[in-house]
């Protein structure tokens, strides 16, 4: 029985193809070369009692000759069924790495079959996040055993093909995709201490390399399954699965089934006012209220636009399901993080499973759903006029004076001009809400101290039609939406933002127009001092007949402002 002899420790005569003697007490020992042509493939050694002759030494050299030859070709071949073995395991270790699905089997499976196949004393997986830091690790012994790691190595530099550990007993093999490394390998003799050859290490480097192209393609494929299952703005499942799910809940035995259906308010007016950043964001808000509210079994989806699903499969409490739509409505109250009020109007139906009962639940369900849009319909227009107001208010150095201000004084002028009743009412509802498009307006602009440059001046003049997309999208304010879009229209045709002149401006319009320029002339604004009453009038006489209608100036110069707050 003898130990591997590294070439490094044979004395220089052996590596010069001579023979080398020694002995001790009892024995002569003779160690004869076996080389095939330049190649060191083996030893002999003898032992024996007596010296050994010189002539037969060199009979011994040249039969080692033959030996070296023979074992030479023994070899080669035994390298050549290695080589063949190594192909045919990397060929069926590939096929079967891609038919895996999930994470985790693969690499357990890569671990199983390497080590299983080339016995080394240890093997771990290491994986990168988008850092390039190491994020998840898993391990197999000898002997089989997985382990996974809480406190991670510090790695080699990995930009090289690999990176040998201690002699050559252990490799850190990169694991390369065409999009970079992902990790690495570590095959390591820890305890055995056998070198790994050459010939092994470029085996593992291609078995390193179709492991690393089939997490690759692991990754592809769970990107297409989720933009093909999954809704790529809020994360949640989309209308695809939700059919494919409905279709799986169909075949399955009875089993009781809940089934809740929402629709966001405030879409349409978040996009159409503050743009679809902020539809996006009450989009996420609602996705994340609904995944806090559902417990863990619910399938969640997007199921159109503005529409959204749970299923709530082995769930028949009503209670339960009434207490989950409350816990959302509750949470929509209290979030404060969009542009427009967070609201969803919901409805439910709880039932058995089944292709007749799926689709009875889903209609029971949506008709729910829709008589609480409608009974929730003039409570959220409240909501969103008051947060649109309230946002303004934040917004604008003009306090909410200004529109109280104007509401009373245009009351007083509309009396004057004949108004009454509905028109009366309106007249005050466009004083109050008239600057409502200001919202979409930045605070910069809104609360400049100085004159407005070109620039800020144009993205001013978009809040009248602001405002009328505001108010189109309420049937409470859709009737002003025109006097709101057109209350900065000019008598002469200067103005903004459709240029209409003369009657072609709503009466209500040119009211608010002379009535807005008087407060603000006696009030002042972030960038212009407050002037006299007097000096106010006078300014609105210059004007009338170009900016104003000359006569509601007559008849608003004729009020009797002492008995007016």
């Amino acid at each position: 029985s003898y130990d591997f002899i590294a070439l490094d420790r044979l004395s220089a005569e052996i590596k010069k193809k001579e023979l080398y003697r020694f002995r001790d007490r009892k024995y002569h020992y003779l160690w004869i070369p076996l080389y095939a042509g330049s190649h060191l493939v083996g030893l002999i050694e003898l032992q024996t009692l007596s010296p050994i002759s010189k002539k037969r030494q060199m009979e011994l050299k040249a039969m080692a000759g033959s030996i070296a030859i023979g074992l030479r070709s023994l070899l080669f071949e035994r390298d050549t069924i290695r080589e063949k073995e190594n192909t045919e395991f990397s060929l069926k270790l590939n096929n079967e790495l891609q038919s895996i699905t999930k994470r985790e089997d693969l690499i357990d499976f890569f671990l199983e079959k390497v080590v299983e196949n080339y016995h080394f004393d240890l093997m771990a997986v290491f994986l990168f996040n988008e850092e390039k830091e190491i994020a998840f690790c898993r391990g197999i012994s000898e002997n089989g055993r997985v382990f996974t790691m809480d406190r991670f190595p510090t790695l080699p530099d990995l930009t090289t093909d690999y990176v040998h550990v201690g002699d050559n007993i252990g490799y850190w093999i990169p694991l390369k995709t065409n999009t970079g490394i992902v990790g690495a390998t570590l095959f390591y003799n820890l305890y055995t201490l056998y070198k790994i050859s050459d010939s092994l290490l470029n085996t593992l480097r291609i078995l390193c390399s179709q492991f690393a192209n089939a997490l690759d393609n692991l990754r592809m494929f769970s990107d297409l399954q989720r933009s093909a299952f999954y809704d790529s703005l809020t994360g949640l499942y989309n209308r695809t699965y939700f059919d494919i799910v409905i279709d799986d809940l169909k075949e399955k035995g009875p089993f009781p089934l809940a089934i809740i259906m929402g629709d966001l308010n405030g879409l349409k007016i978040a996009n159409d006012v503050f743009g679809h950043s902020a539809g996006d964001k009450l989009l996420k808000e609602m996705a994340g209220i609904k995944r806090s509210s559902c417990p863990a079994e619910a399938s969640i989806f997007r199921w159109g636009g503005d529409e959204f699903f749970v299923l709530l499969p082995h769930l028949d409490d009503e209670g339960e399901i009434r207490e989950i739509c409350q816990t959302i409505k509750n949470k929509c109250r209290e979030n404060r993080k969009t542009a427009v009020p967070l609201s969803i109007s919901l409805g439910y139906a709880v039932g058995i499973n089944g292709a007749g009962n799926i689709a009875r639940l889903i209609k029971i369900a949506d008709e729910r759903m829709y008589r609480n849009k409608l009974l929730d319909r003039k409570n959220y227009r409240y909501l969103l006029i008051s947060s649109l107001k309230g946002t303004l208010a934040r917004k604008s150095y003009e306090s909410t004076d200004h529109s109280e201000r104007m509401a009373e004084l245009a009351v007083e002028v509309g009396k004057k001009l004949g108004l009454a009743g509905n028109e009366l009412e309106d007249l005050k509802l466009l004083a109050l809400l008239h600057d409502l498009g200001k919202v979409v307006v930045s605070d910069e602009v809104l609360n400049k101290t100085g004159p407005l440059t070109e620039e800020e001046w144009e993205e001013v003049r978009k809040h009248p039609e602001a405002g009328y997309r505001i108010s189109q999208s309420s049937s409470e304010l859709s009737h002003i939406s025109n006097y709101i879009l057109n209350h900065h229209e000019h008598w002469d045709g200067r103005g903004y933002p459709l240029g209409h002149k003369g009657e072609e401006i709503p009466f209500l319009s040119r009211i608010i127009s002379v009535v807005d320029a008087y407060d603000v002339m006696t009030n002042g604004s972030s960038y212009k001092e407050a002037i006299s009453h007097e000096e106010a009038l006078e300014e609105l006489q210059r004007c009338a007949g170009t900016q104003f209608d000359p006569y509601i100036v007559k008849v608003f110069c004729e009020l009797d402002f002492n008995h007016i707050n």
